[in-house]
């Protein structure tokens, strides 16, 4: 059984993100989001575990708020999280701790973590949007729409329909153990980067947003 945030905990998570917008309905979604993460997938004892699980939360968060300026706007909206993260992630090291926070780093060598699940695609669906994520990790027991896929291979998104999405976003790959163990050389990082902003031009819609890309910086 998880452990439960604390009251006061959770109170300050929901305060800071409801702030991210102005809208009281939109406000109403984020209790609701977070008490529905940690009775489903124990948030609040993975938080406790691992106070970077939190600073994650926020961030996802904080991207929303920064392309949905009205959150109840997601809802119905198809949006892709290339490189979701999953259930079997490990963290051998504290580097990929510095590469995802800055150069902040915990030192110590703690095998599996709860950064790497797939917290973005969870939090699109307790918003009520159609999330559709993309990862090699296990999905299996994941209620949205998953595929298991090797963003290593040129081609491996070919066959999601063009112009399919309303909103896109990779972020967890570049900085993930597993492709940083399997592409240790920039070059072959920076192919794969070129691969995945072809494949999210060619999968949004016309009108639809990149809310966050590691690899359109990468190739810039």
């Amino acid at each position: 059984m998880s452990m439960p945030i604390r009251n006061d905990k959770q109170d300050q998570l929901i305060a800071e993100l409801g702030a991210l917008w102005q809208n009281q309905k939109d406000q109403l979604l984020i209790p609701k989001t977070i008490q529905a993460l940690d009775a489903h997938y124990g948030l609040g004892g993975k938080m406790a575990k691992e106070a970077e699980v939190e600073d994650i939360i926020k961030q996802m968060f904080g991207r929303l708020a920064n392309s949905y300026p009205i959150l109840t706007d997601v809802q119905n909206k198809k949006i892709l999280d290339i490189a979701c993260g999953s259930n079997t992630s490990k963290l051998p090291t504290s580097f990929f701790l510095g590469s995802l926070f800055g150069g902040r780093s915990v030192g110590i060598n703690r095998g599996y973590t709860a950064l790497f699940e797939p917290w973005f695609c969870r939090i699109l669906f307790e918003l009520g949007a159609m999330p559709v994520g993309v990862d090699f990790g296990d999905l299996e027991q994941e209620v949205f729409i998953h595929h298991r896929v090797d963003l290593g291979k040129p081609g491996a998104l070919d066959f999601l329909p063009d112009r399919s999405f309303d909103g896109i976003q990779d972020s967890r790959l570049f900085g993930s153990p597993e492709f940083t163990a399997q592409f240790h050389n920039q070059a072959d990082r920076l192919k794969v980067a070129q691969e995945i902003r072809r494949q999210e031009q060619r999968l949004l819609k016309i009108d639809g947003i990149i809310i966050h890309s590691d690899a359109i910086q990468l190739v810039n």
